[in-house]
């Protein structure tokens, strides 16, 4: 006679399988975030990466042209633009075409930071039938993580255009023109010639005393912050915190409080222009442009 012997072991129980479920369900809660943020900080390296060829772009520009930045002015009938995007880029899209006769409307062409950019001679955008199938994409000056064009939100609906920076006006990047719009632009844009000098000036000044805290190039939401002294959720989904291209070579990601000009180890006005532009309304202007800048 034999004789076999089998343990039964019981099922899970209803309550035990929701324990795990609910295990489970925590864990996953507790490491998207983290994941989602590690994804993140990626994007932000690149965007890094971008602006750091960017500024090793405008030094050969620099280089080449006496040092001074390409102030593009461009002219219609009764128009004259100058604007933070025409430096480099692709062609805007195609509302820019009308808006103000096309005056801030940049094909990519004529962007004069793109061959250094690129390294190479720019191709044309692909046109059929008068209109353009295929833009020259520039790779290196859109951001990841751009999602929001700013002016375009403003322009058409407030809230209501999804567009990123890079597709509205061809770069994710937008120079600095804030600290240089209270202008006579009679006096410094008299066909463009002003601006270049301003270029030159803002350079040379900068490097005598404060190119690495001087902001060059700001991305989008920094941009539009200082246009209305207001703080928004950057581009990598931080509140005031910003990607930034520095005069002297270098990009960091910091805290900024765009409700100023100023802050700890940034700028975004060149001193010597606010001495000029705000003697000329008087100290109390001066001192506003100034306040909160380091010393």
């Amino acid at each position: 006679m034999s004789y076999r012997s089998r343990t039964v072991r019981p099922a899970f129980t209803l309550i035990e399988l929701l324990v795990v479920v609910a295990i489970i369900a925590l864990l996953i809660s507790i490491l998207l975030p983290s994941l989602s943020d590690a994804k993140e900080q990626a994007k932000v390296a690149k965007c890094l990466a971008n602006h750091r060829g960017l500024l090793t772009s405008t030094v050969m520009y620099f280089n080449d042209f006496s040092e001074q930045f390409p102030f593009v002015v461009t002219q219609s009938p009764g128009w004259l633009g100058i604007c933070e995007w025409s430096y480099g880029g692709k062609t805007t899209r195609d509302y820019w075409t009308t808006y103000d006769s096309g005056v801030f409307h940049i094909p990519v062409t004529e962007r004069p930071f793109n061959e250094y950019l690129m390294g190479t001679q720019v191709e044309p955008d692909i046109w059929e039938g008068g209109e353009i199938i295929q833009r020259t994409e520039i790779p290196v000056l859109e951001c990841p993580s751009d999602r929001t064009s700013h002016m375009s939100l403003w322009l058409e609906g407030g809230g209501t255009i999804q567009m990123s920076c890079y597709d509205d006006v061809g770069t994710s990047y937008l120079y600095n023109l804030e600290a240089l719009t209270d202008t006579n632009i009679d006096e410094w844009a008299n066909d463009g010639a002003g601006w270049c000098m301003l270029g030159q000036t803002l350079v040379r000044d900068a490097l005598g005393g404060f190119s690495s805290e001087f902001a060059m190039f700001l991305e989008d939401p920094m941009s539009w912050s200082l246009h209305d002294a207001v703080q928004l959720i950057g581009n990598h989904k931080k509140f005031s915190k910003h990607t930034i291209g520095f005069l002297d070579g270098h990009a960091a990601y910091k805290y900024t409080d765009t409700r100023r000009w100023c802050g700890l180890g940034w700028m975004a006005i060149n001193r010597e222009w606010a001495f000029h532009i705000g003697m000329a309304r008087g100290p109390i202007y001066y001192e506003l442009l100034t306040k909160n800048c380091n010393p």
